[in-house]
């Protein structure tokens, strides 16, 4: 492998590379002896609490509770240490959130766990946080023991919008509700606003990085927005539809046009798109579109009219007179296909005979 294929490899995998290094199990440790620490962990991932006091070899063993007592099991409880001192969470969950006790030693030390989508990193790697266009994304501290805690949107500060960001701007985690391209931004969270920082992306489907091809479903007659999931270092990213052009109709969003939003999505609209950037990374999508449902839940059809669409099948009409002998007809239809084998066999059986 030459230098340059070596060094794009890099810049390609190093944001990846950084967010791992960010979600390192980190530990949550006790501050103020009977008031609960904020202790965030991702949604999926895990957390350590670890009690602050020192434990003698003489004292008991740390017990510790949620609710009821937990004991170690490997599977979402694992306790360490030599006093047991230090609980991990793991594969957490909402119903992981609650109070968590370190019991038999004097004061008790307590641990309020809060689940969230991503938890914040350095300036050279934010944490990525992804969020469902109309959804909500809840961004949280690593470290939510700092004091004075407020957010910043860019450079500005957040102002208190309960519509907006429930739960409040001053608090180790940050709620964000009704996301829209406006919302797509760098965060800061922390200590008067800084310390630690989040990158949101917005958008209905998202790309699964270099190489990589994701699936996207879309509704008929509804918007779809692509967007890609890796960091654009230099120029802008080219969208391309393979087989065809893009859309008419369709929009680029983002600074870098980072995503692309399929407008009115029709039939015409299926099929695979590629997000290329620098350095020579391509990111592909396959659109899916479903047909929109009626209110008993089937498929709805479009209308046919006779100048053309709907079935386009040739058929022959069958007018036979009613069985009780009655004014009217009865219609059969049958496909010129079908007459013609029935006819072939019906000459042979004749051959045959």
């Amino acid at each position: 492998m030459n230098f340059s294929k070596l060094l794009c490899l890099v810049l390609v995998y190093s944001q990846q590379l950084g967010q791992v290094l960010v979600e390192e199990i980190k530990e949550c440790e006790a501050k103020t002896p009977g008031t609960p620490v904020p202790c965030n962990g991702k949604k999926g991932g895990a957390r350590k609490l670890k009690v602050k006091k020192t434990i003698a070899t003489n004292e008991p063993d740390v017990k510790w509770e949620k609710d009821a007592a937990l004991e170690s099991d490997n599977t979402k409880y694992k306790i360490d240490g030599g006093k047991k001192e230090t609980l991990e969470i793991l594969s957490l969950d909402v119903p992981d959130e609650g109070e968590y006790t370190a019991k038999n030693i004097s004061p008790e030390e307590k641990f309020q766990v809060k689940v969230v989508d991503c938890l914040g990193g350095k300036t050279a790697s934010p944490g990525l946080c992804q969020g469902k266009l109309g959804g909500i994304i809840k961004l949280g501290l690593s470290d939510g023991t700092v004091d004075s805690i407020s957010w910043k949107k860019g450079t500005g500060d957040l102002s208190a919008d309960n519509s907006k960001y429930p739960g409040g701007v001053d608090k180790a985690t940050l709620t964000i509700k009704n996301l829209d391209d406006e919302d797509e931004a760098k965060f800061t969270g922390g200590a008067n606003g800084e310390g630690e920082h989040f990158s949101v992306q917005v958008a209905d489907c998202f790309g699964g990085g270099a190489g990589k091809t994701v699936e996207c479903n879309g509704k008929q007659g509804k918007n779809l927005k692509l967007r890609i999931s890796g960091s654009v270092t230099s120029g802008s990213v080219t969208w391309a539809k393979e087989g065809g052009e893009l859309p008419d109709g369709h929009d680029k969003k983002g600074t870098k046009d980072e995503g692309l939003q399929l407008k009115t999505l029709a039939p015409p609209d299926a099929g695979t798109y590629t997000a290329t950037y620098a350095p020579s990374v391509t990111e592909s999508f396959t659109v899916k579109i479903a047909e929109p449902k009626a209110s008993d839940g089937t498929t709805k059809k479009a209308p046919t009219t006779g100048g053309g669409g709907g079935d386009t099948t040739d058929k022959v009409i069958v007018h036979d007179k009613k069985p009780d002998g009655g004014s009217g007809s009865s219609v059969l239809s049958y496909s010129p296909a079908l007459l013609v084998t029935v006819t072939l066999m019906h000459l042979l059986l004749q051959l045959a005979a």
